[in-house]
């Protein structure tokens, strides 16, 4: 009598889901030189693998990118597990399946041969612009008048399509920011592509912005998370993203987020 009374309280256990469901989780990837949208908190200590529950943070990772993603994911119920790695090391745990997704990303010819999905809502918007040293005399008119110059950009990031079309360009990879202004100020390069807020940020904390400027904006661009077609979980996490960015745009936590970062 008494293992037929336990079965029937366990029965109604799990049709009340008083055993609870298994959490749902999502695991992400990005970088921490990306100020001010993925970048390390002053004095942390580098953490492998975070897990975030819903209404928690990590201890390591703060900027814009990373609270939209965050809180995203946790409005629809979802623990973070997040590595924090050199950019190309994500992409690579993408590509082998440790990770679902990598942020933020943009989409670019390559990325999208390369069979990988975007979220439909984006994470953050970017400006791409040409720097060149202060004194520098240059007509700006478009990326067309950099024909035949060496331009130089960081490996592994991506400038959007209309940089990748532009093959008349000499392109020359630096491994940072910091050693693309390195190079430009030493005349190796005659200018060096990049992205607005993250670049001038290095440029203030290193006390190099009156070395350099901006002679002109050759797009605005949207990221998002990237992930692998080949994943069949990745529809529904999407899925999930999309809808915690409308619930947070609409309750007002993406206003708090905008205020925050804003400069």
């Amino acid at each position: 009598m008494g293992k037929i009374l336990l079965s029937i309280l366990l029965v109604f256990a799990l049709a009340n889901g008083a055993l609870g469901e298994a959490p749902k989780k999502v695991t992400l990837a990005t970088l921490t030189d990306f100020a001010p949208y993925c970048f390390a908190k002053d004095k942390a200590v580098f953490i492998p693998v975070e897990h975030i529950p819903p209404g928690s943070d990590s201890l390591q990772l703060q900027g814009y990118s990373w609270d939209v993603v965050r809180e995203s994911f946790h409005a629809m119920g979802y623990i973070v597990r997040l590595l924090v790695v050199p950019w190309e090391r994500g992409t690579h745990y993408l590509a082998n399946g440790k990770v679902d997704f990598v942020f933020p990303a943009n989409k670019t010819v390559e990325r999208e041969k390369k069979d990988y999905v975007f979220s439909e809502e984006y994470v953050d918007q970017i400006e791409t612009v040409i720097y060149m040293q202060r004194d520098e005399n240059f007509a700006w008119r478009g990326l067309d008048s950099l024909d035949g110059l060496s331009i130089g950009f960081v490996r592994g990031w991506a400038y959007g399509k209309h940089w990748e079309g532009a093959d008349r360009i000499v392109k020359e990879s630096t491994d940072s920011i910091l050693q693309g202004f390195e190079m430009l100020g030493k005349g190796r390069l005659f200018g060096f592509a990049g992205y607005k807020r993250p670049y001038d940020h290095v440029l203030k904390t290193t006390g190099q912005t009156h070395l350099y400027k901006i002679v002109g904006q050759f797009d605005t661009i949207d990221e998002f998370l990237m992930g692998r077609r080949a994943d069949g979980d990745n529809r529904q996490l999407l899925q999930a993203f999309d809808e915690g960015k409308r619930k947070i745009r609409e309750n007002g936590i993406l206003q708090q987020i905008e205020e925050k970062w804003q400069q």
